[in-house]
């Protein structure tokens, strides 16, 4: 042990500092997502309540929907087949077809307030991008 040699380590980086930052930073990262979890689940109440005036449309819109075309084939199909002298047949593709039409417009209706009761979630968007341009920076500067 005498003719051994002894090793400056004052000239080397510390690794006790580096493996501080590196915890630092995990922790950071862990915020961060925590964070951004809790964000996107108010985000998602606030949608879900958005959408209860589209989810009572469609509830009430696909059977009506439904009912209307089988009614409509029934009842207007023959006034028309009567009222025109025309085969029954042509008569109900007719009223099919109006009421698919109406059905369409319903189905375009919701899908417009499902489109718009999902817009809240930008701001957990917003934030994620915002974090993660936080992180790229972080990672990319940590080695200065």
């Amino acid at each position: 042990m005498a003719h051994q040699t002894t090793m400056n380590r004052g000239a080397e980086p510390s690794l006790g500092g580096a493996i501080s930052e590196l915890g630092e930073l995990g922790n950071n990262i862990v915020v961060l997502a925590t964070l951004q979890a809790k964000l996107a689940a108010e985000d998602a109440r606030d949608s879900a309540g958005r959408a209860i005036p589209a989810i009572i449309g469609t509830a009430i819109a696909v059977p009506l929907a439904l009912a209307s075309v089988t009614v409509a084939v029934f009842g207007i199909a023959y006034w028309m087949a009567e009222a025109w002298s025309m085969p029954i047949a042509r008569a109900m593709l007719i009223v099919a077809l109006i009421g698919i039409v109406v059905s369409a417009v319903l189905a375009v209706l919701a899908a417009y307030r499902f489109r718009v009761s999902l817009l809240v979630f930008r701001r957990s968007r917003e934030e994620l991008e915002r974090n993660l341009a936080w992180l790229g920076t972080v990672l990319l500067h940590s080695g200065r």
